[in-house]
């Protein structure tokens, strides 16, 4: 089944979109759509494409006439041998032949595992000061307790000190660079500069 008035749109979005039919049954798939889910898809029942519970409800929701809007939602999906997190865009389209719905599929994988490298970051990092500062404790502990009068635990204990604070401004410091590092790739450019 052609669609004209839609054709060309659904094309040039860069995003993977499906549009189906009353019988939710595949009738456009555009460029990214086919490269995601495969060429061969069209005619077929999206339940057989797209097997996701909470899709597949948004959709039955929107071609039975909800007047709530478009339905958005996060999935993990299964593509092709491939688990994908996606921000999934249900929307009522009118069809020459009734009632249809237009998806789109953000992957979001790399975005996903981007944040989890970050959060596994921030826990190393956290794991790395707490070493050398629950060290800095426990020989402040000592020295204002049985070590305080005994001068040669002393200056062994401020040596160490003096290594674990050395430890934790090295990385504060490396910190401090990776973030002006960041801010660099965000900074947009000057006209003129290259």
């Amino acid at each position: 089944m052609s669609l004209p008035a839609y054709d060309q749109a659904i094309e040039a979005v860069p995003m993977a979109m499906l549009v189906v039919d009353a019988q939710m049954r595949l009738i456009m798939a555009n460029a990214a759509a086919r490269e995601l889910f495969g060429a061969g898809i069209l005619g077929r029942p999206f339940v057989t494409v797209v097997r996701h519970p909470g899709v597949n409800d948004a959709v039955e929701k929107v071609l039975g006439g909800a007047e709530a809007g478009p339905e958005k939602l996060a999935a993990m999906i299964s593509v092709q041998g491939r688990d994908l997190s996606v921000q999934t865009m249900v929307s009522p389209l009118a069809l020459e032949d009734g009632r249809g719905a237009a998806l789109a599929f953000e992957d979001r994988s790399s975005l996903d595992a981007a944040e989890q490298m970050r959060r596994d970051f921030v826990a190393n990092v956290s794991h790395e000061l707490r070493t050398p500062l629950t060290a800095l404790m426990g020989f402040i502990e000592t020295l204002r307790g049985p070590a305080r009068n005994d001068e040669a635990v002393r200056d062994r204990f401020l040596g160490i000190m003096e290594r674990e604070a050395g430890r934790m401004n090295r990385l504060v410091g490396d910190l401090l660079s990776l973030s002006r590092v960041e801010a660099e790739e965000r900074r947009r450019p000057v006209q003129g500069s290259i």
